[in-house]
């Protein structure tokens, strides 16, 4: 047999036992799997056609894409499962796929330590000395008797003693022979019809979740002692709650119509909630307690075009103070907050990018500010932190949980099968939600178009996978579809001729995640940004070229008035204004001075939304645009319509929060035209042809609460 292993990266792979490991934790594959990385492992670095797979992995058969598409997603799956931060499997459009890392064969007895310590000493010992009395047995034919035990017991006598030895040792050592990263396997808490999200939890056990069934309603819960009880079941009355410490009162937002409020729920003893101040409408509150529970540390925004700052309220006094400031490099602000079990210490994560935040680090001292001691960037975009008691912060992204280490490294801690929405700890165990959505992409043929009798029910499933579907982008000739998808793990570009299937058109650059995609001049290729880079994808050939590097900061991209041209939103002059690049000259101009966020030109007039404030905007840009002032077209254009709005010929397309997708003449007296009214399901992705508006409707999700032990040790 075959005893030689291959080092992948970092991974090591045993195509015998069909595993992968990684510094003692193991991941097992399936044996479909196991043969299709042997395979691409023996043709690293070069693209492998699908082709090429079927006839020497599913030995010729038929077979369709989906099922080489699901077989490389779970290849992909159990390598990010022990090294999530590399990248194995890469997809090269129209050429299939390529092992990315290094790949050599290496003999089984120089797989790492940790591999080799999983076998028992004890037992390859045993299978060493028999295949030595087997090898004597077959050279002596005709032995005499007295002689073969004389050989035979020398050995017997070392095996003895090497039993015994491994006897003595693994007394005095109780963990040796065991792998010191155990694979985790998370217990179920919750097993509802539904999903759920903001779970907290107190020290005597009690957890504070919200649930959503499939209905879609919310109501605030509490698990304790195995019973689950509804706390509070209308859903405008109670969200982004939180329980003390002491598990004796619960605060959360209160949300009716236009009033916010932050209140208190005493449940021991239990009395009748009381309003503790005032909040935004469109901020989302979260609070970490202090470890007596009785002071509270949140954040809150004052509305959507300002940071979430963080705050400490003590609820005796009813004190109220701000412990952060806006920090430029982070538009968004705080994302997650917690302290550790003393309370001497305080984490906040702020947003940088969809897959990169800021971790700040402070000092807590009574009667002082709040000391920095600590800032650190991460390679990952965080949605939630906890403390435990004598252990390492613990941060939750995407799907996966970390470590932090002393040096403020990222340990990985463990892989879940779906995103993790929130986290929370006890003295004994980590909690975490997780979910999955599903959101499909749908068509409905306009009113007043030749050939069609569009009605309200006339809408039509047009995509729909088991993952997201979202973000289409139609063509003007209603031809071909462009749109996000998660079917392969990972955000990818996916498009679909009308008449046609639909196929994967291109990998994002890594880090992968969610992009605007937005079509050229010519409809022949479609611009997005990463990370403030600039990139344009042709169609006919699949194509990814960057245009412009992140020092421009770019964000939202929109075709300019020709081929040549493109406008894109920036903050690198402090505040964000829109720019226009020209791509022969590779020149940028400076197109606004008083605010500036999405934008479209039609000939030498800028039309344009702002990040800060309501409003459609337009400047007549000309050959020099100094000294033209800007005009307010439309005063009831909500801010948030910077991801799909569109000019199409002499028209504006819109969403309207609570109403819906209206179209409009770019003239102040015109009458919007409602194209989609607004639905609870109903997503804001959309995009209209001359034929029809594609959108987004969300399935209800489907998650559960798992529980996991904590980590032994400091990372």
């Amino acid at each position: 047999m075959n005893k030689r292993h291959w080092q992948l990266g970092k991974l090591v792979f045993d195509p015998q036992r069909r595993t992968l490991q990684l510094n003692g934790q193991r991941c097992a594959l399936e044996p479909r799997q196991a043969a299709l990385l042997l395979f691409l492992a023996q043709h690293a670095g070069e693209p492998v056609s699908r082709e090429k797979l079927i006839d020497e992995i599913w030995q010729g058969r038929v077979v369709s894409e989906g099922a080489i598409n699901r077989a490389v997603s779970l290849l992909r799956k159990a390598c990010a499962s022990l090294d999530p931060a590399t990248d194995y499997i890469a997809t090269i459009p129209k050429l299939g796929y390529c092992l990315q890392a290094s790949a050599s064969e290496i003999a089984a007895a120089a797989a790492p330590d940790s591999q080799r310590s999983t076998q028992p000493f004890a037992k390859s010992a045993s299978e060493h000395d028999l295949q030595q009395i087997a090898a004597n047995k077959k050279h002596h034919v005709k032995p005499v008797a007295a002689k073969n035990r004389m050989m035979i017991w020398p050995f017997i006598l070392l095996l003895m003693l090497v039993l015994t030895a491994r006897w003595a040792w693994l007394q005095y050592y109780p963990g040796a022979g065991k792998e010191q990263n155990n694979v985790l396997i998370p217990i179920p808490v919750t097993s509802f019809d539904g999903a759920e999200f903001n779970i907290s939890s107190s020290n005597d056990g009690k957890l504070l979740y919200h649930r959503r069934d499939a209905d879609g309603k919310i109501q605030l819960w509490l698990l304790h002692g195995q019973q689950h009880k509804a706390l509070i079941t209308q859903p405008e009355h109670a969200i982004n709650g939180s329980i003390s410490p002491d598990g004796y009162q619960v605060v959360y937002r209160r949300l009716d119509g236009n009033q916010c409020q932050i209140m208190l729920l005493s449940l021991h003893p239990v009395t009748s909630e009381r309003a503790l101040f005032d909040c935004p409408v469109d901020s989302v509150f979260q609070a970490s307690w202090s470890p007596d529970s009785e002071y509270l540390y949140y954040r809150i925004r004052q509305n959507k075009t300002r940071p979430y700052l963080v705050y400490r309220y003590q609820i005796a006094t009813t004190k109220q103070e701000q412990l952060t400031l806006a920090d430029p490099a982070s538009f968004n602000g705080a994302i997650a907050l917690t302290l550790n079990a003393d309370g001497t210490q305080l984490a906040i994560a702020s947003y940088l990018t969809p897959d990169s935040s800021q971790l700040k680090l402070y000092k807590l001292v009574t009667g002082q500010p709040p000391q920095l001691q600590q800032t650190t960037d991460l390679n990952i975009g965080v949605v939630d932190l906890t403390w435990p008691a004598n252990q390492a912060l613990l941060l939750a992204s995407s799907n996966q949980v970390y470590q932090l280490a002393v040096d403020f490294s990222l340990q990985h801690y463990f892989y879940s099968q779906q995103l993790i929405n929130s986290i929370t700890s006890n003295q004994q165990q980590l909690f975490f939600a997780s979910q999955q959505q599903q959101a499909d992409i749908w068509r409905q043929p306009l009113k007043n178009v030749a050939g069609n009798s569009a009605t309200v029910d006339s809408a039509i499933p047009l995509i729909a996978s088991s993952r997201l579907d979202i973000l289409p982008r139609v063509n003007q000739l209603d031809s071909e579809l462009l749109f996000l998808t998660t079917r392969q793990g990972v955000h990818q570009i996916w498009r679909k001729p009308i008449n046609g299937p639909e196929q994967m058109l291109s990998a994002i650059p890594a880090p992968a995640g969610f992009i605007r995609l937005s079509w050229s001049f010519d409809q022949r290729s479609v611009y997005f940004s990463q990370q403030g880079s600039v990139y344009q994808l042709e169609l006919d050939n699949a194509q990814l070229t960057q245009l412009f590097s992140a020092e421009h900061q770019a964000f939202v991209i929109n075709p300019g008035p020709d081929n040549n041209s493109l406008i894109y939103s920036s903050n690198k002059t402090g505040d964000w204004q829109l720019w226009r690049y020209m791509q022969n000259s590779k020149q940028h101009q400076q197109l606004t001075t008083q605010g500036g966020y999405s934008g479209y030109m039609a000939g030498d007039t800028l039309f344009y939304s702002k990040f800060h404030q309501d409003g459609l905007w337009q400047l007549d840009i000309g050959a020099d645009n100094a000294g033209n002032a800007e005009t307010l077209l439309f005063a009831d254009f909500d801010k948030v319509n910077w991801l799909n709005w569109q000019l199409q010929e002499q028209s504006v397309v819109y969403y309207q929060p609570g109403t819906g997708i209206y179209r409009q003449a770019l003239t102040t007296d015109a009458t919007p035209e409602l194209l989609l009214a607004y639905s609870p399901e109903l997503v804001h992705h959309y995009s209209v042809s001359k034929q029809a508006i594609y959108f987004v409707k969300r399935q209800p999700p489907q998650g559960d609460i798992y529980q996991l032990p904590l980590p032994s040790g400091t990372p």
